[in-house]
This record gives C-alpha cells, sequence and structure tokens, in this order.
C-alpha cells in the first residue's frame, strides 16, 4: 500500500491506528521526526511507519514519506463516506425531477433540488442541492452544506459542513448615496476531488463561473470572491480569502490568513507564507511572505534586521 521496506513480524494483524504512546497491539503508529524516537522504542503499537529504523518490539514499515503513507493507510482504515445502498430519508424533501443515479444516501430533513446527483454520492442531515445543481460520483455533502442552484461539481467532492457553495458575489453600483444589487447571474464549477473545509464559502461569478481547480484543497472559513479562478492542486489554509475576479494558477499553497486582492494574477508554484497580503500581481513562482509582499528569504532577513534594532526592554 505505502510502498515501504518490512523490517520485523509481518504477519501481525493490524485493525487500525493509534497514537504511538497510547496505540494496543493490533493498531499502527507512526513516527515523524525524531522528537518521537523514544516513545517508538517502549510503544505498545504492533507496527510503525517511520523513515528510519529504531530499536522497538514494534514491526517497522520505513517509508521516504512519514506523512503521506500516514495518509494512505488511515484513508484504508476510514474511507470517505460513500453510499452503498440507495437510500433517501422519510423527512429529506426531493423534488419529483431531481435525478437521482443509485446508489445515493439522501439524509434527515436534506432538501434536493430538480438537480442531477452521481451515484455513490452522499447527501448528510440537513444539506440543499439547489435547482439546476449537478454532483458527479461520489461526492459527499457534510450537515447542513448548501449548494445554491446552479453549482456544478466534479467527482468525488467533499463539501464540509456549513460550507455555502454559489452565495452571490459581493456586486454592488452606487447610486447617489444608495448601493444597488448587481444581481450575480452565475455559478460555481468546482473540478474532480476538489474538497472544501467548514464554514467555507464561494461566491457564485457575476456572469460565467467561479471555478476551483481539479484536486484543490480549501481549508475552513475561507473566502473564494466571485469570478476567481483557483488552479489545480492548490491547497489554501484556514481563514485566507481571495477577492474577486483574480486568477491563481495551478499548484500554488498559501498559509493561515493569507489576503489576495481583486482582479490579479497569481503565477503557478506560488507559494505565500501565513498572514501575507497580495495586493499587486506575482508574476513568477516563488516562496513569498509579509505586508507589503516580499521574496520569503528577504522578508525573514528583514524581521532579523528589526529585531537587531529594538532592545529587550522595547
Amino acid at each position: 500500500m505505502v510502498g515501504g521496506q518490512l523490517v520485523g513480524d509481518g504477519s501481525r494483524m493490524i485493525s487500525g491506528l493509534g497514537d504511538i504512546k497510547a496505540a494496543r497491539p493490533d493498531q499502527i503508529g507512526f513516527v515523524r521526526d525524531a522528537r518521537y524516537h523514544a516513545a517508538a522504542r517502549t510503544t505498545r503499537a504492533g507496527a510503525l511507519l517511520l523513515n528510519k529504523e529504531l530499536e522497538t518490539a514494534a514491526s517497522q514499515i520505513l517509508v521516504a514519506d512519514v506523512d503521506l503513507a500516514y495518509a494512505k493507510v488511515a484513508l484504508h482504515f476510514h474511507p470517505v463516506p460513500r453510499a452503498a445502498v440507495h437510500r433517501v430519508h422519510e423527512t429529506a424533501v426531493v423534488h419529483p425531477g431531481a435525478v437521482l443515479q443509485a446508489p445515493v444516501d439522501i439524509g434527515p430533513r436534506a432538501v434536493v433540488g430538480e438537480c442531477r446527483i452521481g451515484a455513490g454520492s452522499v447527501v448528510m442531515a440537513g444539506a440543499v442541492v439547489g435547482d439546476g445543481c449537478e454532483l458527479g460520483r461520489d461526492c459527499v455533502l457534510y450537515p447542513n452544506a448548501t449548494l445554491y442552484p446552479r453549482v456544478l461539481l466534479g467527482a468525488r467532492v467533499v463539501v464540509h459542513a456549513n460550507a455555502v457553495i454559489g452565495s452571490d458575489g459581493f456586486g454592488y453600483a452606487k447610486e447617489a448615496e444608495v448601493w444597488v444589487k448587481v444581481p450575480q447571474l452565475g455559478n460555481v464549477v468546482l473540478g474532480d476531488d476538489v474538497e472544501i473545509g467548514a464554514g467555507t464559502a464561494i461566491d457564485r461569478a457575476t456572469l460565467g463561473s467561479t471555478r476551483i481547480g481539479a484536486r484543490t484543497k480549501i481549508d475552513n472559513l475561507c473566502h473564494v470572491a466571485h469570478n476567481v479562478v483557483l488552479g489545480a492542486d492548490c491547497a489554501m489554509a484556514a481563514g485566507s480569502m481571495i477577492a474577486g475576479s483574480t486568477v491563481i494558477g495551478d499548484r500554488c499553497v498559501f498559509g493561515g490568513q493569507t489576503g489576495i486582492g481583486g482582479h490579479l494574477g497569481v503565477a503557478a508554484d506560488v507559494r505565500l507564507g501565513g498572514g501575507s497580503t497580495v495586493l499587486k500581481d506575482v508574476p513568477e513562482a516563488g516562496d513569498y511572505m509579509g505586508h507589503p509582499l516580499m521574496d520569503k528569504r528577504r522578508f525573514l532577513r528583514l524581521l532579523r534586521v528589526l529585531r537587531g534594532m529594538v532592545s529587550d526592554d522595547g
């Protein structure tokens, strides 16, 4: 499963995962770095994932990337929910024109409009799927997730609790002292294997589509504004926000509470440190940080200089 090298008894039966300090003999733990070597030597776990052989009674699976190996083993024991039996709870409200490609699991008090839901998908308690939505195979909507009308999800998309996909973009025109709403007529399109964290909001486009590329992962409490295009294989940590009409390249990584202004372009393979603020285009790949944004190495040098200018007593 993980392409590792076995050291020790390979016949032990492993039935789950456990913390190395409390794991049982039928559980597997993992050792990410040297801080956990002492605990690994005395663990009761039946097996360990690690990148360096240790003196321990546990069987060892040596791998190059412990975090990746752990993720694969964890998914084996705790897979993403999938509908195996077609079931619609008696309290769910399902439009008679909805197309449910069996098996689909619709939970209590869920509301499903005139839409299409792919086989294997799970719509949990209180979730809402609006008219004109399309969900690919094996999607999961956790409790109270909301899809506004015409949201399109690829296959294996996961939307966590209380996330809102397709809410109106923040569009207003001013007449004298009065704000006049600009109707948001577009939609949101999420690619295959996208995951959206709890409490995150992704706004529909004014016209056209707000787009999230395949395999991109967005953490809890993030906001993606109208007409944003976020590339494939990106990762966006908690509290980060992208203003309207900004285009983000593939494989970008944004630390927590990153803020990106509107109508900007960010190149592929840009990595932003937590708390960074982007107010102009980032045309080249690389590591950036700070406010104003700068090369990460320059930012860290600047911090060292500033610390040297301030005495311990302030």
